[in-house]
């Protein structure tokens, strides 16, 4: 998985100048995220799962992830 750099948004038009603890609450979310993903591939090796709903739940992390970090993040309405 790769790793983004943090940004602290002065480059990144529609998006607040992310603060120390902004950009620490976004890489907790992320953290919290990728371990869940994580156990989803895990389970994904296990025929007994329904593996669409792993595929679900990955999407709906991914889904999850993404909201809390705009909402740390706040950028403008139309981004």
């Amino acid at each position: 998985m790769n790793e983004a750099k943090p940004q602290d948004g002065s480059k990144v038009q529609g998006y607040k100048k992310l603060s120390d603890g902004d950009i620490g609450n976004m890489n907790k979310l992320k953290g919290i995220s990728r371990q869940f993903i994580a156990q989803l591939d895990t389970l994904s090796v296990d025929n007994s799962v329904d593996h669409r709903w792993l595929s679900i739940a990955k999407t709906e992390m991914q889904k999850a992830c993404m909201s809390a970090c705009r909402a740390v993040a706040k950028p403008d309405d139309d981004c």
